[in-house]
């Protein structure tokens, strides 16, 4: 992909993400979420929990889990450790985030497949976008819909009450912009 091509992706997804007034780009949402928009609780500085086996995802991914609470630190929602991991394929992934305070671990919505990056210092195409002071996660990818069609999007989540909801999505965008010089 040459440089200008991803510039101007790049910038283009900056200005949907920061815009709060794009309601052409998001037909599924009244207005682009901001991480302002999901205040997360004070962040915690003590020491990790140890996991919490209260589900089959614990159980199943209990040694990268148990990784991360010992290698981590609360990096989303003032109090959760995000990690993330292959799913089997060499451009899939998919993780979970820890809270630290409790030991128990929410897994991510659903696995993610390369797509282009939304900012220049990502080198693989997965994107990931949160913060310790918000409740907010941004996921691009190329998801499986409801239907079992693959897409590529960029979707909007909440955590509430220790579990992710989707608040909404808007298409990548990407293939047109690639056909365009």
């Amino acid at each position: 992909m040459s440089g200008k091509i991803r510039h101007l992706v790049f910038a283009l997804l900056i200005a949907l993400i920061g815009s709060a007034h794009s309601e052409r780009a998001c037909a599924e949402l009244s207005h682009v979420p901001r991480f302002a928009d999901f205040p997360a609780e004070k962040p915690f500085v003590g020491k990790s929990r140890p996991l919490v086996l209260d589900s089959k995802f614990a159980l199943m991914y209990r040694t990268r889990l148990r990784e991360a609470l010992r290698h981590g630190k609360p990096d989303f929602a003032g109090r959760y450790i995000v990690t993330r991991w292959g799913c089997g394929s060499s451009r899939c992934n998919e993780g979970a985030a820890i809270d630290a305070a409790t030991g128990r671990a929410v897994q991510m919505p659903g696995a993610l497949v390369d797509v282009w990056p939304m900012r220049q210092d990502v080198a693989q195409g997965q994107e990931l976008i949160y913060r310790l002071s918000s409740r907010l996660l941004i996921q691009a990818g190329t998801v499986e819909m409801p239907d079992g069609d693959l897409q590529d999007v960029v979707e909007f989540y909440a955590l509430r009450a220790g579990a992710f909801s989707l608040l909404g999505r808007v298409p990548y965008g990407h293939q047109d912009l690639a056909q365009k010089p």
